[in-house]
């Protein structure tokens, strides 16, 4: 470090290039990063999803288990979840860590191939997840005026959907709400029974009609041109007038039989704030800059507001607010911080020059850090800003130390040449170089803690190591040499008598000589404030995954009615719902809402008609918490009865857990009766616990089914398999897609089913005909028993094992403090043998990534006793300076307390960061005392000695980082949420461990260096003792 500093104050003008080249450059990286919400994170899942039309239990026999057969023997497996449901399964293959998700994908793909499905089974797609499946940008586009449904549609299909797919750094786009054209044709049964016509046979007729097929080639002068035969039903007329043949010989028109409908069908009904709308949810790629992903988008929909008067487009979320937000906090926030560590610098070295010349270590460190951050391909998201805007509090400290350093060498000395900066800077070097190394060694566990957690929280400490970094070279390069154009011929700095000592100095050194002389009273005393502290603080403190937001706006309110609903009723309570939402007032008689977004049809893998939702977000001076929960009481009263309404905040941080449950009871077992059994004594207890919300089971959800029951002995008589019986209900019940018509210039999604009338009851399901191998009809209900039953609505496995869940959503910030509460109660639950409990959601994450970063934190403890040991060059010395870290979890518990934060995952990561900070302060003292030491004084006077010319720099050092840190922890912008505990942390262990320090750590080191010489005086009796007489 020395040669550096000589160097730079040997090259003054080169290294004033250097500094502009770092700004310049800085600058220009900034503009090259690309912004988004996180950090890239590795998602390793392959999800297989598979429709047929069946029941829950016939999907997971026919489709579930064979496909979970075929893919549970894949390499790098780490998990098999599945769900069947009716008409759809759902198979998520999660893998280990780091496993290329795009082989997977491949790999499954090949396993699943040669699995024999149903053949009316549609092929399984199967996807993976990446952050290209997370929403970018949510928005809905409206009607206004006279502009219906249709009109809007067309619009966005002829439109809007065409020209958002042309935005650069578009993944695909997904909408909700808008219609297709469909071509229903229902087969009218009666008619079809009286000419003893079967589905099959009007099936294959149109089939045929429709059929276009070459057949061959023809040689036309020496030339083959291919022939093609080609239908002629190019309009509705014709298709209507397609010929059916009947057994008995007669030719019947396909419209005396079935009936054809043209009709606009949707999946869901979308409306915002009552008019007719259509939402849609864009997604970029991996690596596309959230801010000027949302500006094309933006830009692309103001240019289509102007040119289409009768549509608005209204954003409903985006990312990139978030992350611009971000951005502004830390600006804002960093600028704020470094103002008052500024005032706070200023106050103790009374010198405006010098005050400048350590506030230009801040930006030049984060601009040397953007330049770092740049080929690493590091992303300015919230966690490498909110790395950024910690680093602020903390990238002075280095300069602080050597320019106060070179002040008091200044003040002590007539002298003013270069030699009392190379000097000055000299004597703190090892210091501050060990303490930098201390606090960027703390991160190193990050770079081994695997899965999502690692790939979050991997950037935050790359970016603060690269900031601290280049503090410490700008501390021994820039900082001495601004020193020599700026102080060095300064007529402020007068000499200054050494010996003479401040009021504040005399009231530590004061304190510190008690504290010596009574080591027994202040190690106890200090042992008493640490464990009444832990006592105190942790039993009170709630815990929770992630940090959430008091200033989140948006609701979610989810609704679900019973089955029997139509969609016309739906759609009128929903309309009802809309109404009473846009007229309810806040406290101030304003809107309580800033917009209404309702969806119909939502909820499951498809559509279904009594299932509805809301989206919609808070005006500002509302309550959004209690706004939620007064919606719930008011829609329920609207519903009618076995209805259910859930509402929910939808927080920025997420606060419950990884895995989007707040609180999961998994019972395993063989016996399905005794797991459903289990189940409802557990849901009955659960709902006996504070805080619970919204309990259920995955069992508790059941849907009414027909069950057939086919006498084998009767159907061998007429020479019916079940296979033949299975296929003939198929065709009667089963909806069947034809494919796409081409229509006057219209495209139909043309599909064929029963009349609903004719299969709306349990009776007439036994009229339904069969046709036997022989040729004679029969009615079902002469060769089986049909009776409505109940089953389960969805089946979950996992590991190929069936399995019940039992849910809840905790209603408390402290979810990991209520999930183990909650877990306690139920392990006192006596449950039919073979039945076992496996605890998930919130408590099952906050304990895994809690044990995660507690080993982290002993990792750092060791890294950082080494680089200390290398350091100082011997074990004793850094041995006392560790006794600084319990300081400090004494004021990072209280500062956690005191300001109601959480214990949280960035919390933890603000007591690990502590572990670096905090032995800074005694690095700087002990480095001094051996420095006096080595200059013949004794322990107690080098202690003293070094108590009193630290002082100051060790105040200002931490003061400096508790006032820039002092924005964040205040809250003030949304974007610096995650940024937030992590700073409480900081300050409050960082103010405790500062004043405790320098008490403490100097009566270890004293005791140390007493037993040693203890130990060397024993050693050497023994070794002078004369030998004994034999």
């Amino acid at each position: 470090m020395n040669s550096l500093t000589r160097f730079s104050m040997k090259n003054v003008a080169a290294v004033l290039i250097i500094i502009l080249l770092l700004f310049g450059g800085g600058i220009y990286a900034a503009t090259l990063l690309k912004a988004e919400l996180f950090p890239e994170v590795s998602i390793p899942y392959v999800v297989i999803q598979t429709q047929y039309q069946a029941p829950p239990k016939d999907i997971m026999e026919q489709i579930t288990k064979p496909l979970e057969k075929a893919v549970a023997g894949l390499s790098g497996i780490k998990s098999l979840q599945s769900s069947s449901s009716d008409n759809f399964s759902s198979i998520q293959i999660t893998l280990e860590h780091g496993q290329n998700t795009d082989k997977a994908k491949n790999d499954v793909e090949g396993l699943i191939s040669n699995v024999n499905l149903p053949q009316s089974a549609e092929r399984p797609k199967v996807m993976t997840f990446g952050m290209a499946a997370i929403p970018e940008y949510t928005l809905a586009v409206i009607g206004k005026g006279n502009m219906n449904q249709q009109q809007l549609d067309k619009l966005y299909k002829d439109v809007f959907q065409p020209g958002f797919t042309t935005i650069k750094g578009l993944d695909h786009v997904e909408s909700i709400g808008n219609e297709e054209a469909v071509l229903t044709l229902e087969m009218d049964g009666n008619a079809m029974n009286s000419y003893g016509l079967m589905p099959a046979d009007i099936t294959r007729a149109i089939q045929s009609a429709l059929r276009t097929s070459p057949v061959g080639g023809l040689k036309v002068d020496g030339i083959t041109q291919m022939v093609r035969v080609k239908s002629d039903i190019n309009s509705i007329y014709n298709l209507e007038n397609i010929k059916v043949n009947t057994a008995a010989g007669d030719t019947l028109l396909l419209k005396q039989i079935v009936k054809i409908k043209a009709i606009n069908e949707s999946k869901f009904i979308s409306r915002l704030n009552g008019q007719p709308s259509i939402g849609v949810v864009l997604y970029k790629t991996n690596g596309t800059n959230s801010v000027e992903f949302a500006k094309n988008a933006d830009a692309m929909t103001a240019q289509w507001e102007n040119q289409y008067p009768s549509i608005e487009f209204m954003s409903i979320s985006k990312n990139s607010e978030v992350v611009q937000e971000s951005i502004n906090g830390m600006v804002k926030e960093g600028a704020l911080g470094a103002l008052l560590a500024s005032i706070m610098i200023l106050v103790f070295l009374k010198n405006v020059r010098m005050t400048i010349i350590v506030l230009v270590s801040i930006p030049l460190s984060i601009l040397i850090t953007l330049l770092i951050m740049a080929p690493l391909n590091i992303t300015l998201n919230i966690m490498t800003l909110g790395g950024m805007a910690i680093a602020v509090g903390r990238v002075v400290d280095d300069s602080i130390v050597v320019i106060e350093n070179i002040y008091s060498e200044l003040v002590k000395t007539h002298e003013r040449g270069e030699s009392v900066i190379i000097k000055a800077t000299a004597q703190v070097a090892s210091a501050i170089t060990s303490s930098t190394l201390t606090t960027v060694g703390v991160f190193a566990p990050i770079a081994f803690v695997g899965g999502e957690l690692g790939d979050m929280f991997r950037p935050f400490a790359i970016t603060l190591s690269a900031a601290l970094l280049s503090s410490l070279i700008v501390a021994v390069t820039v900082i001495p040499m601004l020193a020599k154009l700026l102080v060095l011929r300064s007529k402020n700095i007068k000499h200054h008598d050494e010996h003479k000592v401040g009021k504040v100095e005399a009231g530590y050194l004061k304190a510190l000589q008690w504290s010596l002389n009574n080591r027994k009273k202040s190690m106890l005393l200090a042992l008493l404030a640490f464990v009444v502290s832990i006592a105190g603080t942790v039993p009170f403190l709630a815990k929770e995954f992630m940090p959430t937001s008091n200033s989140d706006k948006k609701l979610s309110l989810r609704v679900m009615l019973p089955r029997e609903t139509s969609l016309d009723t739906t759609d009128q309570i929903v309309k009802s719902i809309e109404a009473m939402m846009r007229e309810t007032k806040n406290g101030m008689g304003e809107p309580a809402f800033e917009y209404v977004q309702s969806l119909i049809g939502g909820g499951g893998s498809e559509a279904v008609s009594y299932r509805f939702s809301f989206n919609a977000s808070a005006t500002d001076g509302t309550n959004a918490r209690e706004l939620v929960d007064d919606m719930k009481v008011k829609i329920a009263a609207m519903l009618p009865k076995e209805s259910e309404v859930r509402g929910s905040i939808v927080s920025f941080g997420g606060g419950g857990g990884g895995s989007g449950i707040d609180f999961s009871y998994m019972l395993r077992g063989d016996d399905v009766d005794e797991l459903i059994r289990a189940a409802g004594m557990v849901k009955a207890k659960m709902k006996e616990i504070p805080g619970f919300l919204d309990v259920e089971d995955s069992l508790s959800v059941t849907n009414k089914e027909v069950e057939i029951a086919v006498d084998q002995n009767k159907a061998r008589m007429y020479g019916l398999s079940s296979g033949q019986i299975i296929e003939s209900m198929y065709s009667w019940l089963a909806e069947q897609k034809i494919g796409d018509l081409k229509f006057d210039n219209v495209t139909y999604n043309t599909k064929i089913m029963m009349d609903t009338s004719f299969k709306n009851s349990v009776n007439k399901v036994g009229n339904f005909l069969i046709m036997t191998p022989a040729g004679q009809v029969i009615k079902l209900n002469e060769i089986a028993k049909i009776r409505q039953v109940e089953g389960p609505a969805s089946i979950p496995r996992d590991n190929q094992e069936q399995y019940v869940s039992i849910t809840a959503k905790i209603d408390s910030k402290d979810k990991g403090g209520v999930s183990a509460q909650a877990s306690q109660i139920l392990s006192e639950i006596e449950l039919p043998p073979g039945v076992h409990t496996e605890l998930k959601g919130a408590a099952a994450d906050i304990d895994k990534e809690f044990t995660n970063m507690f080993f982290a934190m002993a990792a750092s403890v060791f890294i950082v006793y080494l680089i200390m040991v290398l350091a100082f060059g011997n074990a004793s010395a850094p041995f006392a300076i560790l006794f600084s870290l319990p300081l400090a979890a004494i004021g990072g518990l209280l500062g956690l307390l005191v300001t109601g934060e959480s214990l949280n995952l960035t919390s933890l990561i603000g007591f690990l960061m502590l572990i670096g900070v905090v032995v800074t302060n005694a690095i700087v003292l002990i480095d001094r005392v051996q420095q006096l030491r080595e200059m013949g004084r004794s322990v107690r006077e080098a202690l003293m000695e070094a108590g009193q010319s630290r002082l100051r720099p060790i105040i200002m050092t931490a003061g400096a980082t508790v006032f820039a840190l002092m924005p964040l922890a205040l809250g003030l912008s949304k974007g610096t949420i995650i940024s937030k505990g992590l700073a409480v942390v900081v300050i409050g262990g960082l103010t405790t461990s500062t004043i405790l320090t320098l008490l403490i750590v100097p009566i270890v080191y004293e005791m140390i260096e007493n037993t040693k010489l203890s130990a060397g005086r024993l050693f050497l009796r023994k070794k002078e003792a004369p030998p004994t007489p034999s």
